[in-house]
């Protein structure tokens, strides 16, 4: 993302707005959604409290997609342990952004998810491990996609 600038970007799964604060710096319009009701308060105020150029939307990642008509320049997904799933999924392939980064816990549905977008014509140009938990076995795994 470091490099990253447009005119829309798409955060889901956003939580309390850690991508989409970063997201409002280099883009025009970011929309962040989040179905969580304590994240949702927590990104509302996050995003008011920094006077960023943000749209907290309260949906779910699947449901908001789906009334999505015209891609953003990049999607950000950070969905929890369960992964992107099969509606997420095909929404994005539906969508075709040119431009996805995919932070991921686990490793099982990393490997679900990155085969259905690899098999949908999306390309890894970048693939990061970050020990966030030193001394335990937990990995997150940010996936730079493009098509």
């Amino acid at each position: 993302m470091r490099d990253s600038s447009g005119d829309s970007a798409l955060d889901l799964y956003a939580g309390v707005g850690l991508f989409a604060t970063h997201l409002a710096r280099a883009f025009r319009n970011v929309i962040a959604v989040e179905s969580g009701g304590s994240a949702f308060r927590d990104l509302e105020s996050n995003v008011q409290r920094a006077d960023l150029n943000v749209q907290a939307v309260r949906k779910t990642a699947e449901d908001f997609l789906a009334a999505l008509e015209r891609p953003p320049d990049l999607i950000v997904a950070d969905p929890p342990r369960t992964g992107l799933g099969t509606i997420a999924t095909r929404e994005f392939l539906r969508l075709r952004a040119p431009h996805l980064v995919f932070v991921s816990c686990d490793p099982a549905t990393l490997a679900r998810d990155l085969n259905a977008l690899l098999a949908g014509g999306y390309r890894i140009e970048r693939l990061t491990l970050v020990d966030l938990f030193p001394q335990t076995y937990h990995l997150e795994t940010v996936v730079h996609l493009n098509l």
